[in-house]
């Protein structure tokens, strides 16, 4: 018997085990390589994680020289020397204090930076610190990371937040009990706003702002919406995250959103009375006759009047017993030359000891003299609002005015605001209510003060932190 397709066989039984021994090889081969594979990925994720614990290090360290910084050395005005351990590392930071609190600085940045708050020049003063970090497994990264010690040189600037550009700052309330507060009004802010407490405030439909920003949020809260200059609602800039603090008005480490700054108490770092109480000024009584030519009349019956237009003016500070205030503006041969006076601060500030309550406002005219306008009434007192009256004439109002209330309530009276456009240059901040007229024939806007000259130093005054190496 013959079998003709023996060889045949025999060929195709030996291709099989070619092509399997072939298969092995290079499963084999694959096998190896994909381990290999597997164990250079595996390296790198390790690498990777050292790299991230080691960041994690230098923001915690970062952190910790913030905080640092805002409880020690934001008002200190001693040299202080700290050493800080990161919790539950061989990491630390030194932290070196200034020779003097921010707030009292009067030295100018050399560079202008824009950092939230802080548009524009005003003071600073330096804090250098020191980081320290144990880096994890050094060795085995082949990148390159930050040394084990580095230097940060960090910068307490301190500058007024309307001069910086927010225009109108709603801050907290110091009462126990909340109260009732309202913005409302036909009223364009060409500039920030910035609203404390925001849930706790009621926002009018015709307020109307080129940007804002809120703080104090949380999943239960009921904030505003503020509408653009074309009407439109818009967000927050500082959404979805609430700002950090900008500094301390008072002894508090961290600054709270509560106004104190025009006679703060204890040992607050600065306030407007004692400012200006160092420079040129003027301390009469709402009781006591004044009229020496200064400027400044007094009638023995709580009115004040006050000439923004004499060049014999000083600062003025007026101590309790205060019913209206009669702030005279300038002649249109003077108001086109204000801006060459002086800058002028004046306090009207009501004590536990006041009989009278300051109850009326006078801007009469116009005013294009730098001016920072200062009112203050105790706690527990009148609630009633101080009613803002304002005599200008159509079409356009000028009042070149940072305006400052602490506990008192404003309110325009409409009857006595005539038809026409009226224009505050520089900013409001206060923690009570802000009204004005709904007319849309008597639009009030907001613009920033751009010559800030001597207001630097006059002006309410913040904080804020940068850095740079």
């Amino acid at each position: 018997m013959k079998f003709h397709g023996y060889k045949n066989r025999l060929g195709n039984a030996g291709s099989t085990i070619l092509m399997g021994l072939m298969v092995m090889a290079f499963g084999t081969a694959g096998i190896a390589a994909w381990v290999s594979l597997l164990s250079a990925r595996s390296e790198q994720v390790n690498n990777y994680e050292l790299q991230l614990q080691n960041r994690i290090a230098k923001l915690n360290s970062e952190a910790i020289v913030k905080q640092a910084i805002y409880s020690k050395c934001l008002n200190s005005n001693k040299r202080t020397f700290k050493i800080y351990r990161v919790p539950e590392t061989k990491n630390s930071v030194i932290v070196r204090g200034t020779n003097e609190s921010a707030f009292l600085s009067n030295s100018t940045p050399e560079n202008y930076i824009r950092i939230g708050q802080g548009n524009g020049a005003g003071f600073q003063s330096s804090v250098l610190s020191s980081i320290f970090i144990n880096k994890e497994g050094f060795n085995k990264l082949t990148t390159n990371l930050a040394p084990d010690h580095f230097s940060r040189r960090y910068h307490l600037r301190s500058r007024s937040a309307n001069l910086s550009g927010d225009l109108f700052v709603m801050h907290k309330s110091r009462e126990s009990i909340e109260i009732d507060r309202q913005l409302a009004g036909n009223i364009f802010i060409h500039g920030n706003s910035f609203l404390w407490d925001a849930s706790n405030i009621k926002v009018g439909e015709k307020i109307k702002t080129e940007s804002y920003m809120m703080s104090s949020l949380n999943n239960e809260s009921n904030a505003p919406l503020l509408k653009n200059h074309g009407g439109e609602i818009f967000a927050p800039l500082n959404f979805p995250v609430s700002p950090r603090t900008c500094g301390n008005a008072n002894v508090e480490n961290a600054y709270s959103g509560m106004l104190n700054i025009i006679d703060p108490k204890g040992d607050a770092p600065w306030s407007v009375t004692r400012a200006i109480e160092k420079l040129a000024h003027v301390k009469v009584s709402g009781k006591t006759k004044y009229n020496r030519g200064r400027g400044v009349v007094v009638d023995g019956n709580g009115a004040i009047q006050i000439d923004l237009g004499s060049t014999f003016l000083t600062n003025v500070i007026v101590n309790d017993n205060v019913k209206s205030l009669h702030l005279k503006g300038q002649s249109d041969f003077v108001f086109n030359r204000a801006d060459q006076l002086p800058a002028v601060a004046i306090v009207i500030n009501s004590s536990n000891d006041s009989i009278f309550n300051l109850g009326k406002i006078t801007f009469d005219g116009k005013n294009m003299r730098r001016l920072v306008l200062c009112v203050k009434r105790r706690e527990g007192g009148s609630s009633d609002p101080v009613e803002m009256i304002f005599t200008g004439t159509a079409p356009r109002t000028v009042w070149r005015t940072i305006l400052v209330a602490e506990n008192v309530p404003l309110s325009a009276v409409d009857t006595e605001i005539s038809v026409g456009e009226y224009n505050l240059i520089g900013g409001i901040s206060t923690d009570r209510s802000f009204k004005w007229s709904n007319d849309s024939r008597k639009p009030l806007n907001l613009s920033r003060e751009e010559s800030s000259n001597f207001l630097e130093y006059i002006a309410p005054r913040t904080a804020w932190l940068e850095t740079n190496k």
